[in-house]
């Protein structure tokens, strides 16, 4: 379903048409000499000295034709896959280095208890349906990236979705994921991970990102290429001219990597926005945001991929009518788009830190939304018109055995409140103190399915290797 008149099919062509112009024509850059070495040998037009790579339409129509029709990411116990086949699924944010603390609500910098209960927290919440670590552990040094993704695979038995910051450890990343699976093999087979990487638009990877990217593609890792790009700074200020420079960076990633690896499997993302002209920040709860993450979903679409848009975004800095205004506006567009997963649970403050109690009221907006999309039913109708007819004039439904059937499919919040005003007065409970509460009977009582011992003593010491002090209980 398309959101409001915005991208028709024929729109979708035009801005691949556009985008294999400007890749074919300009082409985009990677500053990385052995990189360039390897595409030049598979027959990519490079400029060694510019460090710039431009497409051939025989390239692109070959990597297309090479992509999976879908991929899939899977539970931990490489058996249950995430629940697209219920439609999108909610994916935690990530990963600042800030958090609004649970107790005090006071903003600090995040740590490797804050990875650890947040991760807990979403493995316990029923709508987040794809865990990440959602903060950085920023008192475990260069090697937090690691400990980040050893407490996602021991504190959610949920799909998962992280990255490395340096490509030396992607290997120990992928001995973890290949303990937890059984083998790299079983990995191969049942991903539980996908990592997540974002060009500077427009057409640039740096360096770092550019390794990790073909470090995980070697080993058959699905990779989400991510645009951040920025309407009026990064790219063209109209939603029409942004999509393009979003589609030319993953399209010429696509490219690169189905060429090097062919079949390897690829999610098509965005979290792009708008720019704030007045401000010169970059608003993550603008309405432009969910239009043109919703293009984005369009394209991937478009590509017969998989699509991640980032949305449920919010620049407020507590539960408040901005919070729940920005919310719906960046995430409804990407759900009447079909957006296979979103990305922003628990994002406030532009992105710039996590709120345990959003997280929470995140997830009970998910649930209202998810039904909200199921639409009308139609089926057969003569009992409610045997119904309707018996009860002309002026008559009560409420007695009625089909009454007390039926209206068990209707969404009940357990956050919102519907009370009276006068029982609500009396309970004396606002909804921040119900998500406060929630979250610590959560973090107090859940327990995520544990690991087998032995694969719990691996993953500690795979991160021991680069950090020594390091325990899981610690």
């Amino acid at each position: 379903m398309l959101f409001l008149n915005r991208l028709p099919s024929s729109m979708a062509d035009l801005v691949h048409e556009k985008s294999v112009e400007i890749l074919t024509a300009v082409g985009f850059c990677i500053p990385d000499q052995d990189v360039l070495l390897r595409l030049k040998a598979a027959g990519f037009p490079v400029d060694l000295e510019t460090q710039m790579v431009r497409l051939t339409p025989e390239l692109i129509d070959s990597a297309l034709k090479r992509l999976p029709s879908r991929v899939t990411l899977y539970a931990r116990d490489g058996k249950t896959p995430a629940p697209f086949e219920r439609g999108t699924c909610f994916m935690g944010a990530g990963t600042p280095v800030n958090v609004f603390d649970l107790d005090t609500g006071a903003r600090r910098p995040s740590t490797h208890h804050d990875v650890r209960r947040l991760v807990t927290l979403q493995d316990g919440l029923p709508q987040v349906d794809i865990v990440r670590p959602t903060v950085t552990a920023n008192d475990c040094g260069e090697c937090s990236d690691l400990i980040e993704i050893a407490e996602l695979l021991r504190c959610t038995g949920k799909p998962t979705v992280h990255r490395t910051l340096a490509p030396e450890r992607v290997d120990a990343a992928m001995e973890m994921l290949a303990a937890v699976a059984g083998g790299a093999d079983a990995f191969r087979a049942h991903p539980n991970f996908a990592v997540v990487y974002c060009p500077i638009s427009p057409g640039y990877f740096t360096p770092e990102n550019v390794r990790c990217m073909l470090r995980w593609a070697e080993h058959g890792v699905p990779i989400t290429l991510l645009s951040m790009a920025m309407g009026g700074a990064s790219a063209p200020a109209t939603l029409l001219g942004e999509l393009v420079v979003i589609n030319l960076d993953l399209l010429a990633w696509t490219v690169v990597l189905q060429t090097l690896y062919p079949g390897a499997p690829l999610i098509y993302g965005s979290v792009s926005s708008v720019l704030d002209m007045r401000t010169g920040l970059l608003p993550l709860g603008a309405p432009e945001r969910g239009m043109v993450n919703s293009g984005a979903v369009l394209m991937a679409r478009f590509y017969g991929m998989r699509s991640m848009a980032g949305g449920f975004s919010s620049d407020a800095k507590e539960l408040d009518a901005q919070a729940g205004f920005e919310k719906a506006a960046t995430a409804v567009p990407l759900l009447l788009e079909g957006a296979d997963i979103i990305y922003g649970v628990g994002s406030t403050d532009s992105g710039a830190a996590i709120s345990y109690l959003q997280i929470v009221m995140d997830d009970e907006f998910a649930a209202g939304l998810r039904r909200m999309v199921q639409g009308i039913a139609v089926h057969d109708v003569e009992e409610e018109i045997a119904l309707i007819k018996a009860n002309i004039p002026r008559g009560n439904f409420l007695r009625s055995k089909h009454t007390r059937q039926a209206f068990r499919e209707h969404w009940q919040p357990g956050i919102l409140i519907r009370d009276a005003y006068e029982r609500w007065q009396a309970k004396g409970e606002t909804v921040e103190q119900i998500c406060r509460r929630k979250a610590q009977d959560i973090l107090a009582t859940h327990q995520p399915p544990p690991l087998p011992p032995a694969v719990e003593a691996e993953l500690e010491r795979i991160v021991r290797r680069y950090r020594p002090d390091f325990r899981f209980g610690s």
